[in-house]
């Protein structure tokens, strides 16, 4: 195809995107691209939306109930104009080409009108065939008309055909009799119809390993054994105990818990044998959380490797050992026995002494892995992608996200085991790929939302709507959720108050809407969960009934209230009141906000010319937008120009010239070396920036891709003698240099990490010293090489890596950071002592290299762009995203986002996958004409201000400037709405929307009873 033609035919791609697979990873592609004007079919197998992370309790590090967190997004997607939701519905066959695919879409009967079904569950009550609930792994029973889960999106029922006593014996209909809306449709049956669409994102989830295939380890024989999914069920507060953790057996508390890890992973005999990335920290969150529950739980977790690689994993296990009493034993599992009269378990384990051991214990918990769904090779088979040898999609490390087959690219655990966050990060990422992909078709299928106008409650009497949520057992298990309404109910202009399960589902977001409507509300108080991922959704919520948005208020009675004084329901009840009798106070002052509107520099800043800036400018480019590059050394490639290959093979270097060719050659990107920023002024949308150089521009977003440092190290002789070296120098000599038979390396891993002052794993390490190892045994059968390793952090797929390191006769022995190997100089060469565990005795190594393996440290320049940017960065000097699970390439300041090792250590296939994400991020921004700027911000009177420009140097973001008059004025644009103009002003000249004196005062005396 020429160039000419090329261009004609991405003119005619068409501008929607098929997104298969609704779980956190498919949910965030979508949003993203329905957020920049692309329509999307989402399309999920299941009944409902949600995934594999609407199981789970809660999230780490933060401790995050999941289903609030995910819930919200669910709610998002179902009513988001540009996405069309495809339940019960698969892709059965594919054709076309990039831009252009017909997907032939088969969805299964639901037996239920989606458009008619209220959700009530009258038919539910009266099904009178249960069969084992899925959605809870089989730990409880469900009728044959069900929703999946409380806050299930969409809310409608569906009738499982093959357990419905009229669908296969011809007799019941109870479910029909009882429907008022007659929503039960027996004549139901499968649809079959052909979607158009530009790209395909494939975001299909997983399958967990099933342990009974490991017989010596009970699961299926012995009732107190359960899979960690399971094990989240029990603790979650809408599982089958209501989140009090009962014994299958007997319904008893256990009191003696532990967790085996690597069911099911790491093993290629009888299981899978790659790392599940994942089971090492939900583990640590499981006992966590379940000592939380009951502070008398004695919790032990049996492992070989502790895999905690990711951002500020180590210092969360730290807390489940040293916070919470967890005890950690490195052990193999030969067997769990029962014990007859009590069901309790006897595991019988190795330690890593030798010894035999037994212990008792109440229950225990397989730390299963994840695995390719049963269908993933005819899933590949439909979509014309290649698999690797496992049945993941098969992808490059240096094009994460993008599969075999142009214009489909995958996100999440369909590419291999991965977390939430990396699952987020490609989710957003694939969507950037098709933004590029499709930009010329931006906007061409879309529909424009229209909303009824808003009311003018000027000179209304405050009706006041109050709803307290149970939040499943989350709130209504510690507060007396009815106690509270009631109490809220004789409150000054409340006109309506009850509670509701999960306010945040679907129904809950209804019954709202319809309590605006026949109640006359003009204000509204939900008391719940978190206002950070919450407030949005009920705005949205009161604003489709044509109330504004800033006449709502949040409550916070979980995390303020019942979790933490969970042991004392009296006084937390006591607590929930005062909470929302407060906001109530408030909200009967609440005024209308208008939000301004500003237009947007369709352009960006990329700080940063390493393969995180050089990705993102690229991707950005590709999607239309204009780029400056900013790089403050002479030239672009960052640390990756000290890297030849990587963990796979791959000519790093090649690479690296041709990210920098296509840099040069794109007329998008404008790239200025050696030069640093200056200055930044403006907002999101509108930015103003000077460099060093003077050069000066405007911009709609700014990635900050700063990168990172290697760490010199000043330990184990380093500099002394040619004979030690790090990773780096290691790879150079390698390429220089021809290892003989006669050479001795001694690897020693966690030089510089894993301990004070940086605590952290630098995840490179470990791959590096697996990658030199086996390149040193490759050319060199005979040359001996060790490593000294504290826990081999091959997370992933990398275990094929750490397998073929080990066939090709590299030997790995264990040392405790409290042991550390000692380095004697032996005449041209070295000894190096270690505890020799295992061997009971002290190990001596002849080495004529000594190897060490250096971790990452921050850039030097990130404290200034910290304090330029006004961000924040965590106590290892990274700079920290909105949200560690559901905004991890997101700034909590709007129009600034984050890539690379600026972020945290990470390898080079995690670093193109996180710069494509911000970029997909900054794409959605940049897309827009206008955007609308936070209600929440100061309001100035000119009138009062005395001009004493305390505002004006206590502002951190400029908002607050000298007029042409010489007097005080105020920038709304600028203004983020963090008050201290309003703390600060004498005259109290500075009001915040929403937080204004009078409004806090009333909070202040409905609880002191002042007048």
């Amino acid at each position: 195809m020429t160039e000419q033609s090329h261009k004609q035919d991405a003119g005619n791609r068409i501008g929607s995107v098929l997104v298969v697979g609704a779980g956190i990873g498919g949910m965030q592609a979508a949003l993203d691209l329905a957020g920049s004007g692309f329509m999307v079919h989402l399309i999920n197998d299941e009944p409902s939306i949600g995934g594999t992370m609407s199981r789970l309790d809660k999230t780490f590090p933060t401790g995050d109930c999941a289903m609030c967190m995910i819930s919200p997004r669910m709610v998002e997607s179902s009513r988001h104009p540009n996405i069309r939701m495809h339940t019960l519905a698969r892709a059965t066959k594919v054709e076309g080409r990039e831009g252009n695919f017909t997907v032939t879409i088969t969805e299964k009967a639901r037996y239920v009108d989606a458009e008619r079904c209220t959700g009530c569950g009258a038919c539910e009550a009266e099904c009178p065939s249960r069969v084992a609930n899925i959605f809870n792994l089989g730990l409880d029973r469900r009728k044959a008309i069900y929703a999946l889960f409380p806050q299930a999106v969409p809310n409608t029922r569906a009738i499982d055909a093959e357990h419905c006593l009229f669908l296969t014996r011809g007799v019941c209909r109870k479910c029909e009799k009882v429907c008022d809306a007659n929503a039960i449709n027996f004549d139901d049956s499968d649809k079959e119809y052909e979607l158009k669409v530009g790209s395909i994102i494939l975001t299909p989830g997983l399958k967990t390993y099933d342990p009974a295939i490991r017989q010596e380890l009970g699961y299926g024989r012995l009732q107190n054994v359960v899979t960690s999914l399971q094990f989240e069920r029990l603790l979650s507060a809408s599982g089958p105990c209501g989140g009090v953790v009962a014994r299958p057996s007997d319904g008893g508390h256990p009191k003696r818990l532990a967790w085996i890890q690597c069911v099911g992973s790491r093993n290629a005999h009888n299981a899978n044998p790659w790392c599940s990335s994942v089971c090492c920290m939900y583990a640590a969150k499981q006992s966590i959380i379940a000592k939380e529950h009951d502070p008398e739980v004695d919790a032990t977790v049996f492992y070989m490797e502790l895999r905690a690689f990711g951002k500020d994993f180590d210092k969360y296990i730290d807390k489940a050992k040293f916070d919470s009493g967890v005890k950690y034993r490195r052990a193999m599992i030969s067997e769990i026995i029962e014990v007859p009269e009590t069901k309790n378990l006897l595991i019988h384990s190795v330690d890593e002494e030798g010894r035999l051991v037994n212990e008792e214990f109440d229950m225990v918990i397989l730390s299963i892995g994840f695995e390719p769904r049963p269908d993933a090779l005819e899933l590949a088979q439909i979509f014309g992608i290649a698999t690797d040898q496992y049945g993941f999609a098969q992808t490059s490390k240096l094009a994460p996200v993008a599969t075999s087959r142009p214009g489909i690219y995958v996100a999440g655990t369909y590419q291999g085991p991965k977390d939430i966050p990396e699952t987020v990060i490609q989710g957003s990422g694939s969507a950037a790929q098709a933004m590029a992909l499709l930009g010329g078709s931006r906007g061409s299928e879309i529909e424009e939302t229209v909303l009824p106008a808003e009311r003018d409650i000027v000179g209304e009497e405050p009706r006041v709507g109050v709803i307290v949520c149970h939040c499943g057992v989350n709130i209504a298990g510690t507060v007396d959720v009815a106690k509270v309404a009631e109490v809220a109910s004789h409150q000054p202009g409340v006109t309506h108050a009850e509670t509701i399960i999960y306010a945040c589902a679907p129904d809950g977001q209804q019954k709202i809407r319809d309590l605006i409507r026949e109640k006359g509300l003009n204000r509204v108080v939900v008391a719940s969960c978190t206002p950070r991922t919450h407030a949005p959704l009920f705005q949205d919520t009161i604003r489709e009934e044509g109330l504004n948005r800033f006449l709502f208020e949040l409550a916070d009675i979980r995390e303020q209230c019942s979790w933490c004084h969970m042991n004392d329901k009296e006084k937390a009840t006591a607590k929930a009141i005062e909470i929302v009798n407060m906001n109530v106070a408030k909200t009967r002052l609440l005024e209308q906000v208008t939000s301004n509107a500003v237009g947007v520099t369709h352009a960006a800043l990329v700080i940063g010319g390493g393969i995180a800036g050089m990705t993102a400018s690229l991707s950005l480019a590709e999607q239309g937008y204009d780029v400056h590059l900013v790089e403050r050394q002479n030239t672009l490639g960052g640390l990756l120009s000290q890297v030849r290959r990587n963990l796979e093979g791959d000519d790093v270097q090649a690479y690296l010239v041709d990210v920098r060719n296509k840099i040069a050659q794109n007329e998008r990107i404008a790239v200025h070396l050696g030069v640093s920023v200056d200055n930044t002024e403006g907002f999101v949308g509108n930015f103003n920036t000077r460099l060093t150089d003077g050069t000066v521009f405007s911009h709609g977003a700014i990635v900050l891709a700063s990168g990172g440092t290697e760490y010199a190290p000043t330990e184990y002789g380093y500099g002394s003698s040619p004979g030690i070296m790090t990773q780096r120098e290691l790879e150079s000599w390698l390429a220089a240099s021809e290892p003989k038979v006669s050479d001795r390396f001694v690897m020693i891993q966690c030089v510089g990490s894993r301990e004070e002052p940086a605590n952290y794993c630098s995840r490179i390490c470990c791959q590096d010293a697996l990658k030199n190892s086996i390149a040193i045994k490759e050319r060199q059968p005979e040359a001996q090489v060790v490593v000294l390793y504290r826990d081999l952090r091959a997370y992933g797929l990398k275990e094929d890596y750490y397998r073929q390191a080990r066939d090709l006769g590299v030997l790995f022995f264990l040392y405790v950071p409290e042991r550390k190997p000692e380095i004697i100089v032996d005449g041209n060469g070295f000894k190096v002592r270690i505890d020799g565990r295992v061997l009971g005795g002290e190990m001596e190594i002849d080495a004529d290299y000594l190897i060490l393996s250096t971790g990452l440290r921050p850039q030097e320049d990130a404290q200034q762009l910290s304090q330029t940017y006004k961000l924040t960065r965590n106590g290892d000097g990274y700079f920290m995203e909105a949200h560690v699970k559901l905004r991890p390439v997101d700034f909590p300041s709007e129009g600034l986002f984050l890539a690379g090792l600026a972020h945290a250590p990470k390898n080079l296939e995690e670093t193109i996958s996180q710069s494509l994400a911000a970029a997909g991020r900054a794409g959605t921004l940049l897309s827009r004409d206008n955007l609308t700027v936070s209600g929440i911000i100061a309001k100035h009177d000119r009138d009062i201000c005395m001009s004493c420009l305390a505002c004006f140097r206590a502002c951190p973001f400029g908002s607050p400037f000298i007029d042409e008059d010489g007097r005080v004025s105020h920038n709304e644009v600028k203004c983020t709405g963090c008050g201290i103009c309003a703390g600060i002003c004498p005259a109290k000249a500075f009001q915040v929307n929403c937080f204004r004196d009078n409004q806090i005062l009333a909070m202040i005396d409905s609880v002191t009873g002042a007048d």
